[in-house]
């Protein structure tokens, strides 16, 4: 009978220690989720601060050549659409550049002559560093880098005056200097001057290039991603800032240290059409280099390039009657400069070809390109090899290893 009475009794003890444990726990979880809360509300960058722009151009050619100028005499007009993300300075490079924004765009315009040069689109990456910030109207350096597509490309019997573009997809470059003046907590508008360029690089021939100069103006809507979750599922008293509060955080000294590189890369070219040649030749390059690091922005240092080009091959042929492997090769010493963002890189090394057959290549040249950096050694990099100025040579497609060091006080 005492068992009896007992079962029950610790049974009933054991169900009140089972639901005290969870109420506790619900207390707990509660609290805990209201100072979670609490703290988040703390955070003046909560969520992720992002703006979408509209962007009108208009402008003019400047064309270098001659059979395309009816085509081109009404200038361009374009639009492009992008989405950003804006920096709050959490990191060194972020507020060594002034708190920059990034993102991808795209790009669709009226270049001319449509049944000459086709209706170009576009996808591109972008970049911008911010000069000159103030509250209400700041100013702002931008790149964007990508392809553009559905051209109308040369063609000897169909399109024979088209002596700019021979490929459907060519490289997209825009370079742009733009006013930011703030309208309201969402709207800012967009007013400036940028310079859009096309080119191939010599991978398909005729390649003059376009290159098109002009205004824009545009709007740009500030945003953040979780506004809306906040206001309807947390807190509908709380509003979510659009815009980031900048980290004014001090930017430590920097590091100076010593970089070398070895840097192999591979492309292909062809000849102008005066040759009346449609083949395609090899090219290759391999790169040492040694770096200084006298900024957090930027390196200098220098280096000896080593350049293959196949199609010399035909050139020195009809030339000379002959031709040797050797012919095909030179070697370069150049100057470099690297601007450092983040796991980015841009290059420019002007240089000289200090051996070669004879001036079929001119003493000048330069490398200008973008190389991103993986793990403690790695990287890849693309980049465009230049003659006589900035004349497309090849483009280097590659990657390779680096070492760095530090000296030791």
């Amino acid at each position: 009978m005492f068992s009896n009475v007992l079962g029950p009794l610790i049974y009933m003890n054991k169900c009140y220690r089972i639901l005290l444990l969870l109420s506790i726990g619900l207390r707990v979880a509660a609290q805990d989720t209201t100072d979670l809360w609490l703290k988040a509300k703390s955070n003046p960058n909560l969520g992720r601060h992002k703006f979408l722009e509209l962007k009108l151009h208009a402008g003019v050619h400047l064309y270098e050549g001659d059979e395309l100028k009816n085509a081109l005499d009404n200038g361009y007009k374009a639009l492009e659409v992008r989405m950003g993300w804006m920096s709050t300075g959490r990191q060194t490079w972020q507020r060594v550049f002034n708190y920059p924004s990034y993102g991808i765009g795209f790009y669709t315009g009226d270049i001319g002559n449509p049944s000459v040069l086709g209706k170009p689109n576009g996808l591109y990456g972008f970049f911008f560093a911010p000069v000159h910030r103030r509250p209400k109207n700041h100013f702002e350096i931008g790149v964007s880098l990508g392809i553009t597509y559905d051209l109308k490309t040369y063609n000897a019997t169909t399109n024979p005056t088209n002596d700019a573009i021979s490929s459907k997809t060519d490289v997209y470059f825009n370079l742009t200097f733009s006013g930011i003046r703030r309208l309201s907590p969402s709207l800012d508008l967009i007013y400036g001057l940028d310079l859009t360029h096309y080119s191939n690089g010599r991978m398909h021939m005729p390649n003059l290039g376009l290159n098109m100069a002009g205004p824009h103006i545009g709007i740009r809507y500030h945003y953040n991603t979780i506004r809306s979750i906040v206001r309807q599922q947390i807190d509908s008293t709380f509003e979510v800032p659009r815009r980031p509060t900048y980290i004014p955080m001090p930017i430590p000294p920097v590091k100076h240290t010593q970089e070398i590189s070895l840097y192999g890369a591979v492309g292909m070219v062809q000849l102008p059409k005066d040759e009346g040649i449609q083949a395609t030749y090899f090219t290759s390059s391999l790169v040492f280099d040694y770096y200084y690091r006298i900024s957090h922005k930027s390196s200098i240092g220098g280096g000896v390039d080593g350049f293959y080009d196949g199609s010399l091959g035909y050139v020195y042929e009809k030339k000379y009657g002959t031709v040797k492997m050797s012919d095909k090769m030179l070697m370069g010493l150049h100057l470099g400069y690297m601007l450092h963002i983040q796991k980015f890189a841009v290059i420019l090394d002007p240089g000289l070809h200090v051996i070669r057959k004879d001036n079929e290549k001119s003493l000048f040249f330069a490398r200008v390109a973008v190389r991103y950096k993986f793990g403690r050694y790695g990287f890849v990099q693309i980049g465009l090899k230049t003659v006589d100025g900035f004349v497309a040579d090849w483009v280097e497609w590659g990657g390779g290893g680096r070492y760095m060091w530090q000296n030791r006080k």
